[in-house]
């Protein structure tokens, strides 16, 4: 899973706590829900692929699904989204909380259970992850684009 983030890694997220309960709420505003990806052509049977879905149904807590394969291992890691703000109009910060990893390859890894911070950025129709912050880490600052995917 943190493959996928690996390419997100080179990015980050400033503290920026949610304000009040609606986590979903700035995540709709900013358009963040829905599937994006590097590739949104790139299927799970092929060897390599990448896609998170964010979700923030009505009533239930928002979640990041994601979808990660290298060398022909998929990891599907299901994180809470435990904060979320708007940074300024092209810009949001999310807190991931992971709640379930499952890998293809049945092994497991202490990092795959990791809390990030993410920073992404609107870049026309795409967005850009510009800051990534794992746990007790210091922050990372790189560019890693993604499209949104029609399914």
């Amino acid at each position: 899973m943190r493959s996928f983030f690996g390419v997100l890694l080179a990015s980050g997220m400033v503290s920026a706590p949610a304000f009040g309960a609606d986590i979903g709420g700035p995540m709709k505003q900013f358009g963040l829900i829905g599937a994006w990806s590097s590739d949104c052509s790139r299927e799970s049977s092929q060897p390599k692929m990448d896609r998170v879905t964010f979700a923030a149904p009505s009533g239930g807590g928002a979640t990041a699904t994601i979808l990660d394969k290298h060398g022909g291992v998929l990891v599907t890691t299901v994180d809470q989204v435990t904060e979320s703000a708007l940074i300024a109009g092209d810009e949001i910060g999310i807190g991931l909380h992971p709640v379930t990893v499952t890998r293809s390859d049945g092994k497991t890894s202490q990092h795959d259970y990791d809390n990030m911070h993410l920073v992404f950025q609107k870049v026309g129709a795409r967005i850009e992850v510009v800051r990534v912050q794992f746990e007790g880490l210091p922050e990372i600052q790189r560019s890693a684009f993604f499209e949104k995917c029609p399914n």
